[in-house]
Order: C-alpha cells, then structure tokens, then sequence
C-alpha cells in the first residue's frame, strides 16, 4: 500500500511527538521536519530518521513541496493563515493543530455521527483539530445534548499539567478559548457556552482531565451513556489512554456533569502529557480517513 507522506512544521512538544508517531506507524512517511533554528532540540532528535530537516521553516517546504501529499502546522494560529496560503496553492492538505480557526473543525470519530463533521473530498484540504480541550469534550458534549431537552448552558473546563504546555499554547490561550467555544456551540446548538483551560503547576505532573457540565430542562441518562461508551471505544483505538473517569449523571438539579481522563502514549512526551497525545492521534487519523478517501474516490 503506498504510504502517506508528510511534512510537519513546528520543532516543539506537539511536532516532536507527531514525528516521533508517524516514523511508527506503517501508513506514514515523515518526508520532512521543519523548524526555525538549526539547533532546535526537535531538528536534532531525528537527524537520520528524516530525509529533511529544515531550519528555515515554510520557506523549505515549499521548494520540496513536490515531495510529500500534505502537512501537519504544529507552530502557533498566528503562521498558520501564513503556512496554508503557501502550501494550500501547491495542491497540499493541511491538518492543522493550532487554534487558528482557519481550516474546517474536525473530530474524527464525530464524521458519521454529527452532521456537522464530514471529510473534505479534495486533495486541498484544512482540517482544523480545534484544541485538546475540544477533542477530550467532543464525545460527552455530543452524547450527553443528544440526548437532553432544553439545553441552557454548556461549560467545558480542561486541566493539564504546566509543564505540557510549551510556548505556543501559552501564547494562543485566547485563542484556544475562542475556537473550544465555537466547537462547544457548534455541537451542542447552545449559544451560552464556557470554556475554561487550567495549566496546574502540581508536582508531580497531573494527568489530563475535561469536564463538561451541561445545564438543561431534561437528559437520558442511559442512552446518552451507552452512546458515549460505544464512541469512546472507537477513539480508544487510536488513543488508548482516553478514559470515562465519572460518567454523565446528574450533579445537581437539571446539571448533567461527565469527566474523561487522558493518559499520553509516551513517545516522546511524558504520560501526563495526554493534552498532546489527544489531538496528535486525532490529527494522524483525519489524515489517515482524508487520504483513505481521496485512495477510494480516485480508484
């Protein structure tokens, strides 16, 4: 089977563990790594693993361009705009892990569930992962308001351990709310939404965890669970450290709350890291179902 290849931009905590990823899964090729400083700890993990490596960022990707099918933007959501305008015209698909808000909002597991998640049929394609905030709530998010009446109010609340946030997500906090609401919003159909992001300092490292708390006039509790555990199951195949840690019920009077856990897989980050592990498995499958799709639309 001809493989996927690919170029990611960005050298820090979310490139590392991307690169490191898809040099171990059989359906990818990491054609290049791109960075901005030729001693970027990321550049020098993988010299010899990878054909390019690339100190001047978007500048030498576009004269290999010809040698991969699309990339992987793990930098900030002020270059995103900038990378896509670059590579998109060269016929590139981008699977974009900034909360840039540029590309089309993707939860894989969502595509066959939620009318508003559906692959792009052409081979220039943005796919945007929203932030691991949206990618650990998506699920309860979906099933607890699929199955409530009247929803009033839906608050999304992530906490990460300090030291897996590296500089970038520093710098996009507001705009990582923004695009987690809209996300938020976007499934639920509520228009009051909150979401709320914690860097907790503790030592050690806290593992990752999202609460959604849904405020509502009725839910099915016993449907809106079965529905979570069969889409859990799914997104387990590809990130097994997702977990229900306190499953839908009703914490209060017409407050339905859920809490899910995610434990990274390790490949280059530490366990606690599961803010990453979320939403690079979740990038590497979007690519995985995008390039699937244009194989069988093309044979």
């Amino acid at each position: 089977m001809k493989k996927i290849k690919v170029a990611i931009i960005g050298t820090g905590n979310i490139g590392s563990d991307l690169c490191e990823r898809m040099l171990r899964d059989a359906d990818f090729e990491v054609v290049a790594l791109a960075g901005r400083r030729k001693e970027s700890p990321g550049l020098k993990m993988f010299r010899g693993k990878v054909p390019y490596l690339l100190a001047n960022g978007i500048d030498g990707l576009v004269t290999i361009a010809q040698e991969f099918d699309g990339f992987f933007d793990a930098t900030s959501a002020f270059d995103h705009l900038h990378h896509w305008k670059k590579l998109g015209k060269l016929g590139k698909w981008a699977i974009d892990l900034t909360p840039s808000q540029v590309g089309t909002p993707m939860v894989p597991e969502l595509i066959n569930s939620h009318q508003s998640f559906s692959l792009i049929s052409s081979e220039v394609a943005n796919y945007s992962m929203v932030t691991c905030g949206g990618q650990s709530s998506s699920p309860l998010i979906y099933a607890m308001s699929k199955y409530s009446k009247g929803i009033i109010e839906v608050e999304v609340s992530s906490s990460i351990a300090s030291k897996s946030a590296g500089p970038a997500t520093r710098k996009n906090l507001d705009e990582y709310i923004q695009s987690t609401e809209k996300l938020i919003s976007q499934i639920s159909n509520c228009a009051l939404v909150k979401a709320i992001l914690v860097l907790n300092p503790a030592e050690p490292p806290v593992m990752m965890r999202t609460t959604v708390q849904m405020r509502v006039k009725s839910c099915e509790l016993t449907q809106a669970n079965y529905e979570l555990n069969m889409i859990m199951a799914k997104i387990q195949k590809y990130v097994p450290g997702y977990h229900l840690t306190v499953a839908p019920h009703f914490s209060m009077p017409n407050v339905v709350t859920g809490t899910v856990k995610v434990t990274g897989a390790g490949f280059v980050l530490p366990s606690y890291a599961g803010n990453l592990d979320i939403i690079n498995a979740a990038a590497v499958e979007t690519a995985r179902r995008h390039s699937d799709m244009l194989l069988m639309s093309n044979s």
